[in-house]
């Protein structure tokens, strides 16, 4: 885990030139899967009121559009993984199968699951080995939008593929006439040919014409931006993305998630709309904007409200804010009778800010704390490996509680990249940024992008016994050393580490 990124990222780059074009492939005898069109999980079985789902973790030879093609790691078959939704007071078991040849773990993530569920290798349980399957049980006691992924070598295993959508439906779920997640990712045309795929004349980012002689000598977030160089939105790369459809008069729900490693900017266009859920956590009276774009961090949701009330053909602009030249992208919305034609994306004037949206109601988030906590984000040689506190995993930050305590943490971005911070086992409330107290609705979450020079302030009660990660969703930053664990006193885990098996926790 403490392994160099730079190091890493130089090998691929060095291996790719040395390997040169590979041979063409013939495709046609390859299994295309299907769009990501037939997306709800068809894999499920009522058992005893319980709803069973099976998930087999294998490879499949995944087309992003018409001409690109790489051997995806997927959750039975699909890219994403098929959507698994659930009604709230559901009780929920995945029966996760590995057909893959290397250990995987599924973690569900932003859930708040038992510790023995978290899927954390090495953690909460071992990895599930190949031709081996793990069962998870779940029960669905808290609405929102999730979803899940691997947790066992998390750079390289949620980059091929392994991710999904897992919603919880409230009891009094409100009525919309689309509800659709959109998905964000990148996907890197350098990797693919390291498995020896032949993209003929693709572009391969800032690869070619780089003006640095030597890559290991660039900043980590310049060599993220040379390698990545196609966004994808539900598995699927333009002209591919598959549309958003609607008829006018229409009040839809959009679920957004990035499932990747770049900051992504959204602007909405032609239309006003609510941001009415962080992290699935509802947002108290959301207010109507327009002209605004919001960011989104790696792991983080944002759900959002629109009233259809403008026919056309409108494309949602999603692009990486520090890569934007490579990765980015419309999400085609057609009304009826619109499909077809060309998209219309607006400009915006600002940027959304949620310390000041909605309104305040007072959720008796604690003033006292029993607890207090400094979280410094940092980097001892420039960014080619992430420390929290001047220490790195697996050396790393160990903070204790107790069941029952009322913790703070006051998180600061010493670095010049986001992170961002994702706790396992517990929502927090974000309580301040940069000394500012929130003036609008209460903040609940479980991730958050701390930004440069940033200082937040999260609360949360110690409710959930167990040893949590605490760590930066940014899967090479976490892989950098970026982890910390929250450790209940006098808790034990319910599994012995098997030393025979390569856990990599991250």
């Amino acid at each position: 885990m403490k392994k160099s990124i730079k190091v890493f990222i130089f090998a691929t780059i060095l291996l790719l030139v040395l390997a040169g074009c590979s041979n063409a492939v013939d495709h046609s005898s390859m299994n295309h899967s299907s769009t990501s069109g037939d997306k709800k999980a068809d894999t499920v079985e009522e058992k005893e009121g319980k709803k069973i789902f099976s998930i087999e973790v294998k490879e499949t030879h995944w087309m992003l559009n018409d001409e690109l093609m790489f051997d995806a790691w997927t959750y039975n078959g699909t890219l994403p993984g098929q959507e698994i939704r659930v009604q709230e007071g559901d009780e929920v078991v995945l029966r996760v199968k590995n057909h893959l040849e290397v250990p995987t773990a599924l973690h569900l993530h932003g859930f708040p699951v038992p510790n023995e569920m978290d899927g954390v290798p090495g953690v909460t349980q071992n990895a599930i080995m190949p031709g081996e399957e793990f069962v998870y049980e779940y029960s669905a006691s808290v609405p929102g939008t999730y979803w899940y992924h691997s947790h066992q070598n998390g750079s390289e295993q949620v980059d091929k593929g392994l991710y999904g959508v897992f919603i919880v439906e409230p009891k009094d779920k409100k009525g919309y006439q689309v509800d659709e997640v959109i998905i964000i990712d990148e996907w890197s045309s350098m990797m693919a040919e390291m498995d020896g795929m032949d993209h003929g004349g693709m572009n391969h980012g800032n690869m070619q014409g780089n003006s640095h002689g030597n890559p290991e000598e660039m900043p980590h977030n310049e060599m993220m931006n040379m390698m990545y160089d196609t966004m994808l939105i539900n598995g699927k790369a333009a002209p591919s993305i598959t549309p958003v459809t609607v008829k006018e008069g229409d009040k839809i729900k959009l679920r957004f998630l990035n499932a990747g490693l770049f900051t992504q900017v959204v602007s909405i266009p032609g239309h006003s709309f609510k941001i009415t859920h962080y992290d699935g956590q509802e947002v108290n009276e959301p207010e109507v904007i327009s002209n605004t774009a919001f960011r989104i961090a790696p792991a983080e949701r944002y759900e959002i409200e629109i009233e259809m009330n403008r026919p056309g053909a409108w494309g949602i602009e999603v692009y990486a804010e520090e890569n934007r030249s490579n990765l980015s992208a419309l999400v085609p919305i057609y009304y009826e009778g619109y499909e077809g034609e060309s998209l219309v994306s607006d400009s915006y004037l600002n940027f959304f800010d949620m310390t000041n949206y909605g309104e305040y109601i007072d959720v008796g988030i604690p003033t006292t704390y029993s607890k207090e906590y400094d979280m410094i984000l940092g980097t001892n040689d420039g960014g080619e490996t992430f420390t929290i506190n001047n220490k790195q995993y697996p050396e790393h930050e160990m903070f204790e509680v107790e069941e029952g305590d009322v913790v703070n943490f006051t998180i600061r971005n010493d670095t010049e990249v986001d992170h961002p911070m994702h706790l396992h086992g517990e929502f927090f409330y974000v309580i301040s940024k940069n000394g500012e107290p929130v003036k609008g609705s209460p903040i609940l979450k479980d991730t958050l992008n701390v930004r440069p020079n940033e200082t937040y302030e999260i609360v949360f009660d110690a409710k959930n016994p167990g040893i949590w990660m605490f760590h930066c969703h940014e899967f090479h930053h976490a892989n950098g050393g970026m982890v910390a664990a929250i450790q209940y006193k006098g808790y034990t885990p319910n599994f012995e580490v098997d030393p025979n098996i390569p856990n990599q926790p991250e």
